[in-house]
């Protein structure tokens, strides 16, 4: 596997970090940025693992992976969208902005699990072909990083922009949809 290859596939596999970065920075505005960064982290650390244990795995977990995981990320995703939803059209005013300021560490680790079950699947791909695990998982890393800071601002500069709850539904519904696409 080439260099490039391994490249793409990295991209490719930060756009799930990327998608949800957006809806995080639209329906998070007050939140500090260094927890923003520590989502961005999360998404590289677990993005990255979870290639490196799909590979290590192998095609034992392979057959597990196909009847269990798909179902787990979006049965996540799906319902993290739908809080979202439900707290947009539900909440009070103070108690909505209390909760925009705050992304819990639990909902990273959720959203971080979520996005890195395909790459689980990649790891185990990579496990047939040989592939440089070293130079993939660093690049899906970096690549999931990157990818979570800079959907992030542009979630965080388009929601500045409105000033309605309309952010956080679109929010809620792009969780839905991955986790939807995920399935079909």
């Amino acid at each position: 596997m080439t260099l490039v290859e391994i490249i793409i596939i990295a991209i490719v596999e930060a756009m799930d970090c990327f998608a949800v970065s957006i809806s995080t920075g639209l329906c998070k505005t007050g939140i500090k940025y260094r927890r923003a960064l520590l989502q961005s982290v999360s998404f590289g650390v677990f993005q990255g693992g979870m290639t490196l244990l799909g590979y290590f795995l192998g095609q034992f977990a392979e057959r597990w992976f196909e009847s269990v995981g798909t179902a787990i990320a979006c049965g996540i995703l799906c319902v993290l969208g739908a809080r979202m939803i439900w707290g947009a059209t539900h909440d009070s005013g103070e108690e909505a902005t209390a909760k925009a300021a705050n992304l819990s560490f639990a909902n990273i680790l959720l959203l971080s699990i979520a996005t890195s079950i395909d790459a689980f699947a990649v790891g185990i791909s990579f496990a047939f072909i040989n592939a440089n695990m070293v130079t993939a998982t660093t690049a899906i890393a970096i690549a999931s990083f990157v990818m979570g800071v800079i959907g992030f601002e542009i979630g965080r500069h388009t929601a500045k922009r409105l000033t309605t709850k309309i952010p956080e539904i679109v929010a809620g519904i792009i969780l839905i949809g991955i986790g939807v696409k995920m399935v079909l």
